[in-house]
């Protein structure tokens, strides 16, 4: 029974790093901001493209592995430890980049020091609207993110009330950081409602 558990386990593991894992950390690294790759399928177009980006991955890493010259008594390099290895490394390696990147919103709920900067949306110069409707749809996710932000700044306020002092400290991070973020939030709005009237006009 143990025995049978662990081969499914391994199985599972296996299946992962060859068909998703490598290739899913790189299309985050790739394009760490939520949305970036379609407005309403972003996860489903990661997946995918994790899927193919693995199995493209673990072609070349054999394809390597299996051109590296070896002494003709010698067993060479492609084997399933330097295959396992290789392949967790990319991953590892990936998903750092991503994580710095800003890809891995969720890394504050281990822990506070783990939260990185979301990503920036595009500036104008950076993104080229095809409508209004386009314009609106940015609005409305930055309205949004701002409610949000500005319940962080009034919940981080209430928190520094707190006699601990590690705890006002960092509440007292928590509530600079977001403040940050909501101005860089309201510039941003300004923008689009500029571009927006130069769009209607």
């Amino acid at each position: 029974m143990g025995m049978d558990l662990k081969m499914i386990l391994q199985l599972v593991i296996g299946t992962l790093f060859i068909f998703f894992l490598p290739g899913f950390t790189i299309v985050n690294a790739l394009f760490p901001r939520k949305g970036e790759l379609d407005k309403e399928f972003d996860m489903l177009y990661r997946v995918t493209l994790g899927m193919g980006m693995s199995i493209v991955t673990t072609i070349l890493v054999g394809f390597v592995l299996g051109s590296i010259p070896v002494e003709p008594d010698e067993m060479g390099y492609f084997v399933a430890t330097n295959i396992w290895i290789s392949l967790i490394s990319i991953t590892v390696i990936f998903f750092f980049l991503g994580w710095y990147r800003g890809a891995y919103q969720w890394m504050d709920l281990i822990s506070p020091a783990l939260k990185r900067p979301a990503p920036t949306p595009p500036g104008p110069k950076d993104f080229e609207y095809e409508d209004d409707k386009d314009i609106l749809y940015e609005m409305q996710k930055l309205a949004r993110k701002r409610q949000q932000l500005k319940y962080q700044i009034k919940e981080a306020r209430e928190k520094t009330k707190s006699q601990a002092r590690s705890i006002r400290d960092h509440y007292t991070k928590k509530k600079k950081k977001a403040e940050e973020e909501l101005k860089e939030v309201d510039d941003r709005l300004k923008e689009l409602e500029r571009l927006r009237s130069e769009e209607i006009y």
